[in-house]
């Protein structure tokens, strides 16, 4: 048996990597020649698999990607393939909802107005300011990321909408569930809207004029999940027209947003630059995803995060 690493990752990971590999031979390839030289009879990949190296493969039985959204990594012949394919699901849901939360309570608190006070070295006390426990939060999407963001934000004592468009069981820190069928009442209701939801082909554009036209002209939308599922230019006018209160954003249908964009220069909008996912445990995560995965591969036992190719989100 035979798993395939590309592009290469430092010797230190390879070590956490081959420590539960038992007798599964693991090709750390730091090249695309070596890469293509054992593709062929390769029965695990992880990293950048490409349409060409999959046209060479011979035994390929799973493939794990390197990240959680996983839209740039299935390609149709992968798609229509047997081969498992798994993600990185889960292992940003903390520092994601930290994020979230962060954009919450500095509309809440009328930080949005302070950092623009404090640049113009203001003294002015005035900056709207918002009770979060008369708040409706909704959490549209609830993965691990939107349960997470739901456990915090209820954490608040506000009252949490959760919106899923899989039958679950209502997680913890969720007051009410509503499928996504019910995403139109659910926006009406809600003083935050924060998106959770990954990226596929449903979730494109499920933000749009319509939708935003549906929101309080109070309320706030956060979105920390992908940017295509907002439309940038329906909410830009919205923002603009006032039709709602501001926007968190850290992530754009446009990346890097452009310097001219009129987003930038608004103060009702924070933008960071798509760093939500960002930790000091980040990597170490990865690398016990592929080293848990790997060592169950190995044995023969199910593995972790198996991912639905043609829909890019877990299996379930």
């Amino acid at each position: 048996m035979k798993f395939l690493i590309f592009p290469a990752v430092p010797s230190d990971e390879l070590a956490l990597i081959k420590a539960g590999a038992g007798q599964c031979e693991v090709v750390n390839a730091a090249s695309l020649s070596e890469a293509e030289a054992h593709i062929a009879d390769a029965d695990g990949f992880y990293g950048a698999l490409t349409p060409e190296l999959f046209a060479q493969t011979g035994r390929l039985r799973w493939v794990q990607a390197p990240v959680a959204g996983v839209e740039h990594y299935v390609f149709p012949d992968l798609a229509e393939s047997d081969v498992v394919f798994t993600n990185m699901a889960g292992i940003y849901s903390d520092v994601i909802a930290d994020h979230a939360l962060t954009y919450l309570l500095m509309f809440a608190r009328g930080f949005h107005v302070y950092r623009t006070d404090q640049a113009q070295r203001v003294w002015d006390k005035n900056a709207p300011v918002r009770h979060l426990a008369d708040c409706t939060v909704a959490v549209v999407g609830l993965g691990g990321i939107g349960v997470a963001t739901a456990k915090r934000t209820k954490a608040l004592e506000t009252h949490v909408l959760g919106v899923e468009v899989r039958p679950i069981e209502k997680p913890e820190g969720v007051d009410e569930l509503a499928g996504i069928e019910d995403l139109d009442d659910v926006l009406q209701r809600a003083d935050f809207v924060i998106l959770c939801v990954p990226h596929t082909p449903e979730t494109v554009n499920l933000i749009t004029s319509r939708e935003l036209n549906l929101m309080k002209p109070s309320a706030y939308l956060i979105n920390i999940c992908r940017g295509v599922v907002v439309n940038l230019d329906d909410l830009t006018e919205a923002l603009q027209a006032g039709r709602i209160a501001g926007a968190g954003l850290d992530v754009f249908a446009i990346e890097p947003l452009p310097e001219s964009h009129p987003l930038w220069a608004m103060e009702n909008v924070i933008i960071t630059p798509h760093v939500a996912a960002r930790g000091p445990h980040i990597r170490e995560r990865h690398i016990r995803v592929v080293a848990d995965n790997l060592a169950r591969f190995a044995a023969g036992r199910p593995l972790h995060n198996v991912t639905d190719k043609r829909r890019w989100f877990l299996a379930h």
